[in-house]
């Protein structure tokens, strides 16, 4: 069957040229370029896939790289790079045969390039928030702590179109893991000749995803073409991408009514919250939930949110469903767990009632009495979050409500974005409003963020001996039936002690224009312009 389709499209052209020899040949239509203009918030923290920790950058990697696997609409997981995956009885070693794709200067995407990529996020000095990721694989997390030497990482390429992955143990998520763009490959010959590549626009910045990088104005915009070495470069529609940096949301707001872009919203160019109203009533504005969670962070280790019911106090005073009716507008769900909607195995626990006002006062009672304070001398609270209309007004209204209900004093302070993700990092906070979004598709992607407290990504600082036995039993857990219920006793104490509190699960907004086409975005949120189809 497979050498009739190869060879059926030749038959058929020998026929034709046999029979019709005096039939001038038809001309085609010459090929429309297509060219997307879209807008981010802010410039991308890093264009290096394996030091990505935010979601501006995150969503570049998925449209310049790609890794062994794909995650699809439907969770379900389909390869990519790869062309074939072996899984052995155990469960614990994965063999990975590659496709025969490029890198985007035409040079073979190499077994090699997987290999060293995902061991240099395991050298101890390197920079890679997510590293924690790739801890289930055989002495990654020993490698990154510098007990064990990488060479015996269970990583390896016998040859440039094989990998081999040995694992801890059993894995059941081990492929919803990968397709993170943690995961992508950097050409290992490039990032050895240039270890600056992923700072400028140049002929060692290349990728193997949809497209390639070929313009970069720091702080201003971004320039992207179709890979013409890309496996599936036929399938995409668009030619050119012409990505601005403006981070006001009415100028880019006017900017799509005036036609200077295309597509605006889905988290990485947020919609002016007064106007939403007005185009859902019209019907422009399109929503889908995604696994991502707004939250807000306390420092456990500094006074006075180094006591548990001083920080429950906080989080149960929050009336959510106020935030999301007034503020958000967009039907989120209330937050009164930590695993976001849309995740694999969502129980959607319930483990506090939102806006318990009277349970919030005695519990405020008595933190103050354990730190032996009276109500007058509780401090003046420092509220930090990221430069943005939207974090503003939720900062308003917590101050708000904090104050009402508790009698506390709220001082709100914000930044740019780079500056407080520093601050968060350095724990150098009170109180702090983040956000998370799931890297894959289980429980564990926000579970484990909170194994250890030197996790770059814990940004409370909260440590628990049971929460880390509990997290370790699930690796093990003879069935997904008791692994799932062990992560939801670990879930369960997560709650009960309160680093962080959550205040809504989101929903991301988007509008599009009508000469544009878009197929259901993935399960895991991130945009993919792939999925953008040029109507006919």
């Amino acid at each position: 069957m497979k050498l009739l389709h190869r060879w059926a499209p030749l038959l058929l052209l020998v026929t034709a040229l046999s029979s019709c020899t005096r039939q001038e040949p038809q001309q085609k239509p010459p090929k429309k370029f297509h060219t997307l203009r879209m807008n981010i918030s802010r410039e991308p923290t890093t264009m290096d896939p394996r030091q990505g920790s935010e979601l501006v950058g995150s969503t570049l990697h998925f449209m310049l790289f790609e890794g062994l696997v794909r995650l699809n609409p439907d969770n379900s997981i389909t390869p990519a790079q790869a062309q074939s995956i072996e899984i052995s009885d155990d469960r614990k070693t994965y063999i990975f045969h590659l496709r025969k794709t490029k890198w985007s200067d035409g040079t073979r995407v190499v077994a090699a390039d997987f290999e060293n990529a995902w061991k240099k996020i395991l050298t101890p000095n390197f920079p890679a928030a997510n590293a924690h990721l790739l801890y289930p694989i055989k002495n990654a997390e020993k490698a990154k702590r510098g007990v064990v030497p990488l060479d015996q990482v269970g990583i390896r390429a016998p040859d440039s179109k094989t990998l081999v992955v040995e694992l801890e143990n059993p894995t059941p998520y081990f492929l919803d893991l990968i397709s993170f763009c943690v995961f992508f490959p950097v050409s290992h010959t490039v990032d050895e000749t240039d270890p600056a590549w992923m700072q400028e626009a140049s002929s060692h910045f290349i990728s193997n995803g949809p497209f390639r990088l070929v313009s970069w104005k720091h702080h201003n915009e971004l320039v992207l073409e179709k890979n013409p070495y890309y496996w599936e470069a036929p399938q995409i529609d668009l030619d050119k991408i012409q990505i601005s940096m403006v981070s006001d949301e009415n100028t880019v707001l006017n900017m799509y009514k005036k036609n200077e872009l295309d597509i605006m919203g889905l988290g990485i160019s947020p919609l002016p919250k007064d106007a939403l109203l007005q185009y859902q009533q019209w019907g422009e504005l399109k929503t889908y939930s995604i696994p991502a969670t707004t939250i807000l962070c306390f420092n456990v280790n500094r006074f006075p949110f180094d006591n548990k019911n001083i920080r429950k106090a906080f989080a149960y005073a929050v009336n959510r469903k106020e935030i999301v009716d007034n503020i958000t507008q967009l039907e989120e769900e209330v937050a009164t767990n930590i695993i976001p909607s849309g995740l694999k195995y969502n129980p959607h626990l319930s483990y506090f009632q939102d806006n318990n006002i009277k349970r919030a006062q005695k519990l405020f009672r008595r933190g103050l009495e354990e730190l032996h304070i009276t109500p007058q001398e509780f401090p003046v609270i420092t509220y930090y979050y990221s430069h943005d209309s939207l974090n503003h007004k939720l900062a308003q209204a917590l101050q708000q409500q904090w104050s009402k209900i508790l009698g506390v004093k709220v001082h709100l302070e914000q930044s740019d974005h780079k500056v407080f993700l520093d601050r968060l990092k350095n724990r150098n906070y009170d109180l702090a409003q983040s956000f998370w979004f799931a890297q894959y598709n289980d429980p564990l992607s926000i579970l484990e963020r909170f194994k250890y407290q030197a996790n770059a990504k814990n940004y409370c600082g909260w440590e628990n001996p049971e929460y880390i036995r509990l997290l370790e039993k699930s690796y093990t857990d003879a069935t997904e039936e008791e692994r799932m219920k062990t992560l939801k006793t670990a879930e369960a104490l997560f709650m009960e002690e309160m680093p962080l509190t959550p205040l809504y699960h989101w929903k991301s907004a988007f509008m599009i224009k009508d000469h544009l086409d878009y197929k259901e975005f993935p399960a895991d949120g991130f945009f993919e312009l792939t999925r953008i189809s040029v109507k006919k």
